[in-house]
C-alpha cells in the first residue's frame, strides 16, 4: 500500500499539494508578518524540504526535521542540487531531544503535523519547542479543530481530494479517509483534533502567550468567523519570567 509522506507516496503528496508553487505562496504569506530577515528558522515536519528551501533562498539559516527518513533524504538531495546549505535531520519529535539543535528566531510546523502528535504528549512537545526559541521568538503551527458542528465530509475541490471523517468526541481522535481522485488512491489517517480553547490552554501552560489564530497563514483576518473550521493556524510567543528549567524538570519526573 502506498503511504503518503514517504518513498513513492511522497510524490503523490507533493503533486497533490504543491505542484503549482503553493509552498512559495505559503512562505510569502508567513513573510507578510514575520519581518525579521536573515534569522534562524526551524521547519518541524519539513517533509521533502520545499518550504525550508524556499526560506533558504530568501537568506534565512534553515534547519528542517521530519520523522520520515525518505523525506529527509529527498530534502537533502534537493538542497545539494540547488546549492543551498540547509541542515535536514531525521527526528521523532515525541521521543527525541531537540535542544541540541540550538536556538531559533522562528519555528513553524504546518500541514497539520502537530495533529499527528499524540494528544497526551502535545504539551511536552510544545515545551521542547519553547526551549529552542530565542527571546521574542515566534512559534507558528496548525491543528485540526473540533468546534461544533464537526464536518464529517470535507471537499478540497482545488486539490481534488474528498475527506470522510469521524470524531471520537471523548478523546478528540479523528479518523480520516482521503480519496485522492487524480491518483486513484485512498489514504487513512488517525489524528487528533482540539477545541480552540484547548490549544490556547496547552500553549499557555507550555510557556507561550499572545496566542492568535487565523484561517490564513498571512493572518490578514485574525481569528475566524467560521463556526466549524477544519483546521486553524496558531501564532504564539514566549512568556517571559517563567522558570522554564523547573517546567522541564517537572515534566520529566512524570
Amino acid at each position: 500500500m502506498v503511504k503518503l509522506y514517504r518513498d513513492s507516496g511522497l510524490d503523490i503528496y507533493e503533486k497533490a499539494h504543491y505542484s503549482h508553487g503553493e509552498h512559495i505562496r505559503e512562505v510569502e504569506q508567513m513573510l507578510t508578518w514575520y519581518l525579521r530577515r536573515n534569522t534562524r528558522v526551524l521547519d518541524i515536519g519539513c517533509s521533502g524540504g520545499l518550504h525550508a528551501l524556499e526560506f533558504a533562498w530568501r537568506g534565512f539559516a534553515v534547519t528542517g526535521v521530519d520523522i520520515e527518513p525518505s523525506a529527509i533524504q529527498r530534502a537533502k538531495e534537493r538542497s545539494r542540487d540547488q546549492g543551498l546549505d540547509v541542515e535536514f535531520l531525521v527526528i521523532d519529535l515525541e521521543k527525541d531531544d531537540i535542544t541540541c539543535l540550538g536556538k531559533f528566531d522562528f519555528i513553524y510546523s504546518i500541514g497539520n503535523v502537530m495533529s499527528h502528535v499524540r494528544k497526551d504528549l502535545l504539551g511536552n512537545v510544545f515545551r521542547k519547542i519553547r526551549a529552542c526559541l530565542k527571546n521574542e521568538g515566534i512559534f507558528l503551527f496548525d491543528l485540526f479543530i473540533i468546534e461544533a458542528p464537526f464536518q464529517e465530509e470535507v471537499f478540497e475541490n482545488d486539490l481534488k481530494i474528498i475527506w470522510h471523517r469521524s470524531l471520537d468526541g471523548q478523546t478528540g481522535s479523528i479518523h480520516m479517509d482521503g480519496n485522492f481522485q487524480d491518483f486513484g488512491i485512498t489514504q487513512h489517517f488517525e489524528v487528533w483534533g482540539y477545541s480552540i480553547g484547548e490549544v490556547c490552554r496547552i500553549a499557555n501552560l507550555s510557556g507561550f502567550h499572545e496566542v492568535d489564530f487565523s484561517d490564513t497563514l498571512d493572518f490578514s483576518s485574525s481569528r475566524t468567523e467560521k463556526k466549524n473550521p477544519v483546521c486553524l493556524n496558531f501564532r504564539t510567543r514566549i512568556v517571559e519570567g517563567i522558570d522554564f528549567a523547573h517546567l522541564l524538570a517537572g515534566d520529566s519526573a512524570k
